[in-house]
């Protein structure tokens, strides 16, 4: 995941970072691995995850994913994240480090929603971003009692501050206009047994267009050869 480049957050210029790694193509797309893109179609290999599905907290695809919106963060430090999303709102999360092509590679994650919220009064909202609120805690539980440990700022001890970004939302490939969502966000995750993969809690506070709900994503490693895109 991107916790360990997140501690260096900071806004970002998508058309600066387009013009950096662009291609030089005569369409001005800008670079991203593995061939993800908008419309892009995506087969899964789930198969290594499979013998622990029964143990997960979300479905694992079983059909092809088109990719009808892609998101990019800068983390700064030549450090990005990008985000590309099915209809339904799988995402699969890319992290690529001093560049964004296959060899930057560093992380692949797929997510899939788990839950929203909509606060509506203070109250409501000081149980998820108050001083001891759950997005900043050491723990977060789900109601089956299933219990994930913050992994960023684990050396924090209590409450940490959660990282807070913009991501860059594309829905149309030849829009320069994107959604900008600001997402105040904690990763949590738990390891399932020894030898098995870890499972991932994404939790984020999310603001656009005047709303702000709490999201909750589950999600799992993949890996690079577990990738078809067409």
């Amino acid at each position: 995941m991107v916790g360990r480049a997140l501690k260096s957050l900071f806004r970002s210029n998508l058309r600066s970072a387009k013009e950096r790694f662009s291609k030089q193509q005569d369409d001005d797309e800008f670079a991203t691995p593995l061939g993800l893109r908008h419309g892009a179609a995506v087969d899964i290999d789930t198969l290594p995850l499979r013998m622990h599905a029964d143990e997960l907290h979300l479905e694992l695809p079983e059909q092809t994913k088109l990719i009808v919106a892609q998101g990019f963060v800068d983390l700064g430090d030549d450090t990005y994240v990008h985000r590309y999303y099915a209809a339904d709102d799988t995402m699969i999360q890319v992290l690529t480090a001093q560049g964004v092509e296959d060899q930057h590679i560093e992380e692949i994650t797929l997510y899939v929603p788990y839950e929203s919220y909509y606060p509506s009064t203070d109250a409501e909202w000081a149980k998820w971003t108050g001083p001891n609120g759950k997005l900043g805690a050491p723990t977060y539980n789900f109601e089956d009692g299933t219990e994930f440990k913050r992994i960023w700022f684990d050396d924090t001890d209590g409450q940490a501050k959660p990282a807070e970004f913009h991501e860059k939302i594309y829905d149309d490939a030849e829009s320069d206009a994107p959604r900008e969502i600001f997402q105040k966000v904690m990763l949590f995750g738990r390891n399932l047994e020894a030898g098995k993969k870890n499972e991932y809690l994404l939790v984020a506070v999310e603001s656009y267009d005047g709303e702000t709900t709490v999201e909750l994503m589950v999600g799992v490693d993949l890996e690079m050869t577990g990738l078809n895109v067409i």
